[in-house]
């Protein structure tokens, strides 16, 4: 029964994707797109390659490369990118069935996999220019492999997971301070202290390796130190005042902080990031209560804005009951000590105050959409047991 359930799931999460890419127009592309992954992937095709100085580094360049790679293989057309994503987010909605069930159990796994199958805003990402599809996928992949690491204690599973979250990391630099976190995770769970640096440092040493040749690259062509990409100062910069957390209000912000003239990327980035501190440490001394208010609306915004400003009830509204039950299923978990369920709860926690510190867009919590989804499954299994199924 859960191989032919599964198999109708993941066939269904093809045929919504497959319809939304015949059925609907394209989603237009952001500036990211644009110049990062399009822009990228056709320096990439036309054997300009990493040698070139011009190539982006405001994103890391794994998803150019996954788009280059695409259109080598199949043709020039965006729409082969959007079917190898629709293959991705299939992908995805196994390794979600993986984690949960290996978490919880098959039925709250089913329907985890058979909700994220048909989540709208997943979908809609899917079938568009973007990364979260690929990091997505990656980042589940992550989790699943650290929570089998976990269970096997062997320090071969560590360095695959390491390896995976360094691909995560050029998917997207949002997880490049993870591994602190995955430390943090050893020492609570681990059983030998021993064995647990042993195999936090096989894990490190493998997110280091893959990582490694794109800062390199950085330093050589460009003679600047970049580890990841320097998309992260002007996000600070964007969330310290309100006014620029949507499209509007950006092009203002940028007219009022012009970085100095010949400077490296790092040093814009370097530029970016204290003038957004120095925002937030000015809002706090000149009004502390207005300052907490601020970031009270920040964190609420996590969870259903967007940059344009439209949409908010519909995304709040379709996901507020997701968070509630997923609220339910992780304080059962915490009661009932299912341990490993920590780990999707600690990712969601640092994916919350990352994006709270920056810019707070539902977008960006996107990527840790399925392990809500699975926590709501659970609670949802919780309930039903409990009061709607018992004989």
């Amino acid at each position: 029964m859960d191989k032919r359930g599964l198999v109708a799931i993941i066939t269904l999460a093809v045929l919504v994707r497959l319809v939304g890419l015949v059925a609907l127009p394209a989603p237009p592309y952001d500036s990211s797109a644009e110049v990062a992954y399009l822009g990228g992937a056709e320096k990439l095709l036309k054997g300009q390659g990493f040698s070139d100085p011009s190539f982006p580094v405001y994103s890391p360049p794994l998803y150019a490369m996954f788009i280059a790679f695409v259109k080598a293989v199949f043709g020039d057309d965006d729409v082969f990118v959007r079917g190898a994503q629709i293959g991705l987010a299939a992908a995805t909605v196994f390794v979600l069935y993986l984690i949960v069930r290996e978490i919880f159990d098959r039925q709250s796994a089913l329907l985890a996999s058979g909700l994220l199958s048909v989540y709208p805003f997943s979908a809609y990402l899917d079938l568009s220019i973007a990364s979260e599809t690929l990091f997505t996928f990656l980042l589940c992949s992550f989790v699943g492999l650290l929570i089998h690491a976990l269970k096997d204690e062997r320090k071969l599973w560590y360095a695959i997971a390491g390896g995976v979250l360094g691909l995560a990391t050029l998917a997207r630099g949002t997880t490049q301070f993870m591994p602190l976190l995955v430390l943090v995770i050893l020492l609570l769970v681990g059983s030998c202290r021993g064995r647990t640096i042993a195999n936090y440092a096989a894990f490190l040493c493998c997110f280091l390796i893959t990582i490694l040749p794109w800062t390199v690259r950085n330093y050589v062509v460009l003679k600047d130190v970049i580890p990841v990409a320097t998309a992260g100062g002007i996000m600070i910069l964007l969330g310290s005042e309100e006014s620029s957390l949507e499209i509007p209000g950006k092009p203002e912000i940028y007219r009022k902080y012009v970085p100095p003239e010949g400077a490296k990327a790092s040093e814009i980035d370097k530029y970016f990031t204290q003038a957004g501190l120095a925002n937030h440490q000015a809002h706090f001394w000149r009004d502390p209560v207005g300052f907490a208010g601020f970031m009270v609306r920040k964190f609420g915004r996590l969870w259903y804005s967007t940059e344009t400003g439209r949409n908010h009830n519909l995304i709040l509204g379709s996901n507020v009951g997701l968070y509630l039950l997923a609220l339910v299923g992780t304080a059962v978990a915490l009661k009932r000590r299912h341990l490993l369920a920590g780990i999707p709860v600690l990712v969601i926690l640092y994916f919350a105050a990352l994006h709270w510190v920056t810019v707070p867009l539902f977008r960006y919590m996107i990527p840790i959409m399925p392990f809500v989804i699975g926590l709501a499954s659970y609670g949802v299994m919780v309930i039903g047991r409990h009061y709607l199924w018992r004989t």
